[in-house]
């Protein structure tokens, strides 16, 4: 077998990666993102360090989002019987999110203020910003921005994920105990430092 047909054989059996599988990861990601994109324009807007909160709104948004989806999850028969496909499904739909959140911001912000990476710019920094975002630095905006959305956004997708995957799963006690000690030969894995 070569390396594709390794690929279509073992890889595409798993209902995770299907097509339709990954276009609903893209689309829940877009919902995400584009709900915080809503917050980020509103900070764009106002071009002022004082509404950065506004981001943060949107992170939560974001986060809202893929627990929405999460939530959704548990209510598959596959998913909910898998804790391990839950957690991938939600940072697969929260990595698209992050991704296409990325996307957007550098967009967005470079369509609010297209002379940010100017240094000569002196009237779209932001107002009331520390010094390394403002005059001699403009650019230093549109990397807050891009930190924000790559950082907060896919933590927050992350952690979502996590916890709806543990805390949400209705009989915890069918998962298999994952041993950390290594096996003695060819009898059972143990536990023990010795």
């Amino acid at each position: 077998y070569n390396l594709l047909t390794f690929f279509q054989m073992e890889i595409m059996k798993n209902p995770l990666y299907t097509k339709g599988q990954i276009l609903e990861y893209v689309i829940v990601g877009l919902l995400a993102a584009i709900g915080y994109s809503i917050f980020l324009w509103a900070h764009l807007m106002r071009a002022s360090y004082e509404s950065s909160y506004l981001l943060y709104i949107g992170n939560a948004v974001f986060g809202a989002v893929i627990l929405v989806y999460n939530l959704v999850l548990i209510r598959r028969s596959y998913v909910s019987k898998r804790t391990v496909s839950m957690l991938i499904e939600g940072h697969l739909a929260a990595a698209s999110g992050t991704i296409i959140s990325i996307i957007i911001a550098v967009i967005a912000t470079l369509a609010f203020h297209p002379d940010i990476v100017s240094p000569d710019q002196a009237g779209t920094a932001l107002y009331h910003a520390p010094a390394n975002t403002q005059r001699d630095h403009p650019a230093g905006w549109l990397f807050m921005v891009v930190i924000d959305a790559f950082l907060l956004n896919f933590s927050t997708g992350s952690f979502v994920s996590i916890i709806t995957s543990y805390a949400g799963k209705r009989n915890q006690t069918k998962d298999r105990p994952a041993h950390l000690g290594t096996s003695t030969g060819n009898g059972p894995v143990t536990n023990d430092a010795s």
